[in-house]
């Protein structure tokens, strides 16, 4: 990817971004990709047995498999989170309710 991926930055050619942790800039071909599936899928996944509910759940699980393979894991571990302090909450809560965390134990993010 560069710079001029994002068209963000043709519309603000000083700008610096330093804000990714809250909101993600977006590279055109994402921008695109959502355009195609809000055009063209949207749709409840695990909800409906329409025909767009079915592509759309089969284009989450396409998605979970690439991230998977992106990252060598199962697409059973890939779990999609609403933004990143949920997900690291999550991740806290399952490490202590399995005590892998005990009371004084320092996590870094």
């Amino acid at each position: 990817m560069h710079k001029s991926d994002f068209p963000i930055f043709t519309h603000h050619p000083d700008l610096i971004y330093l804000d990714s942790a809250s909101t993600t800039q977006k590279p055109q071909v994402v921008i695109d990709a959502v355009n195609h599936y809000l055009v063209n899928n949207n749709a409840n996944i695990h909800r409906g047995i329409y025909p767009i509910a079915e592509q759309s759940e089969e284009l989450y699980h396409q998605s979970k498999k690439k991230y998977a393979d992106f990252i060598n894991a199962s697409p059973t571990e890939i779990i999609y989170t609403y933004n990143a302090t949920y997900g690291f909450n999550m991740i806290v809560q399952a490490l202590s309710e399995n005590q892998y965390l005990k009371k004084g134990d320092k996590i870094l993010l």
